[in-house]
């Protein structure tokens, strides 16, 4: 079955998608629309609304998400704006594969990370999924503030132009900039002030996660269908990204052997995403990939070079190299000698040899021999 034919099966005429539309700030607007037409990898959609929310547009070029069926049995595809007609008819270009929600579920890996979770008394969706809303726009706030701060004062200066006259409270009393080494820190080039240093004190957990939600081992005994606010750190390139969700409680069964271990009752719990955005859930899925990639190559690398990077050699005190000289000579020269001495006798024994009993019958027979026909073996010789 072509591309264009599995297009076709997925995304049949009449059929109610969720487009995702990425607006400014990395979130994302989500409206449903109903398939007007489909002919090949070009497909028509009939938004639900005439008027889009302020700040998100609708341009020739951008990349949509177009989504169908639930998590558990629903699949994707990505699309890009063609063109724009009336009425917020849009025509888009299916590209890439079609991804089922499946998928993400078992894409998973193990891995060490730092990851928050609270108790939380409130179990109302409405309410969890309110503050999940909030602080997910809070920590985007302070994140864009976080950038914009990273931009020094000192740059803004170096990067001027050199025509361009700077405004009097930047400069001295004569005209030109005075360092005084006061009101302002010297930048560092190897700091980076952006970076959020909350979750440095933050111990990795052992987790086993992917797009579907994580398994973790925890000393606290939740409920099944428990509502559980969560953070983690995903130490993503090329910048780290920390994802807000709120998880249900799939299962919670207590691990004797690391309670054992611990000294304190531990259980294996099994939270499921709730509520997350699909950005996020794409960078988990992203990260899983790179981290296979990694190990993938590193294994490659260690069966490729079994014998590892050759260790460096130890520094020889000068006694002992002379020492190893003396002893290298030594050795050399007493197998010169034996070989000279090997070649002296076996070039004598091939000279001056022993005649065997045969040689000596036949010269004896030899000798007889000339002496009947009148010669002698001096003569013969």
């Amino acid at each position: 079955m072509s591309d264009f034919d599995q297009y076709l099966a997925h995304f049949p005429v009449g059929l109610k998608v969720n487009v995702g539309i990425p607006v400014p700030g990395g979130d994302t607007f989500h409206d449903w629309a109903i398939i007007h037409s489909i002919d090949e990898d070009l497909i028509s959609l009939q938004l639900s609304r005439d008027t889009l929310p302020a700040g998100v547009k609708l341009l020739v070029g951008t990349i949509l998400d177009i989504r169908t069926g639930n998590e558990v049995s629903g699949y994707s595809c990505r699309a890009i704006i063609v063109t724009e007609g009336f009425k917020r008819e849009v025509l888009l270009r299916l590209i890439g594969e079609i991804v089922s929600s499946e998928l993400r579920e078992f894409y998973r890996i193990d891995a060490f990370l730092p990851i928050k979770y609270f108790i939380s008394s409130e179990q109302s969706e409405v309410k969890l999924k309110a503050a999940w809303k909030e602080k997910r726009e809070a920590r985007l706030a302070a994140e864009m503030e976080r950038r914009q701060q990273a931009k020094k004062p000192w740059e803004r200066l170096r990067k001027a132009p050199q025509n361009e006259e700077l405004p009097s409270e930047e400069l001295g009393d004569e005209g030109s900039w005075e360092d005084s080494g006061e009101g302002l820190e010297q930048p560092d080039p190897g700091e980076d002030d952006s970076r959020d240093h909350s979750w440095d004190d933050v111990i990795p957990l052992a987790a086993n996660i992917s797009g579907g939600g994580v398994r973790m081992l925890l000393h606290h005994k939740f409920e099944e269908n428990t509502l559980v606010p969560l953070e983690i750190y995903l130490p993503s390139e090329p910048e780290p990204q920390i994802i807000d969700a709120v998880c249900i409680v799939a299962f919670a069964n207590e691990n004797y052997a690391a309670s054992k271990q611990f000294n304190r009752t531990s259980y294996n719990t099994g939270l499921k995403f709730k509520f997350v955005e699909e950005r996020d859930r794409d960078a988990i899925v992203s990260y899983i990939s790179n981290v296979q990639l990694k190990r993938i190559r590193q294994m490659r690398e260690h069966y490729l070079f079994r014998s590892g990077p050759e260790a460096p050699q130890p520094d020889v005190p000068p006694e002992q190299r002379l020492k190893l000289l003396i002893k290298t000579i030594l050795t050399v020269s007493v197998v010169i000698i034996a070989l000279i001495s090997m070649a002296v006798y076996f070039k004598n024994y091939a000279e001056n040899r022993p005649k065997n009993e045969i040689e000596l019958i036949f010269e004896k027979g030899f000798g007889e021999y000339l002496k009947k026909i009148g010669r002698t073996p001096s003569q013969g010789q």
